[in-house]
């Protein structure tokens, strides 16, 4: 597809999976009264990751601090996402 490895694809589905359950507790949070936090849902995203090792070719992708900037992103989309929702 486009020149796209398998590899890549896999990995970012389950980043859209990350990407989904923070969204989804982002709007837990929004519907419970509560002002979602990008950091405090990163902490828990990273905890959500820590089995995630991507690989290409037998490479590693992703260490501790990739998996802490992974969720950290993803968290922040979600909870701009949510915010954005709102308005």
């Amino acid at each position: 597809m486009f020149g796209v490895s398998p590899s890549i694809l896999t990995m970012l589905k389950q980043m859209n999976t990350y990407l989904q359950q923070a969204i989804k507790r982002a709007a837990v949070e929004k519907a419970s009264d509560q002002v979602p936090d990008a950091d405090a849902m990163a902490a828990w995203l990273n905890e959500q990751m820590t089995g995630w090792e991507p690989e290409i070719k037998g490479r590693k992708l992703a260490d501790a601090q990739t998996r802490a900037a992974a969720a950290r992103f993803l968290s922040g989309v979600a909870v701009n996402l949510i915010h954005g929702a709102a308005r």
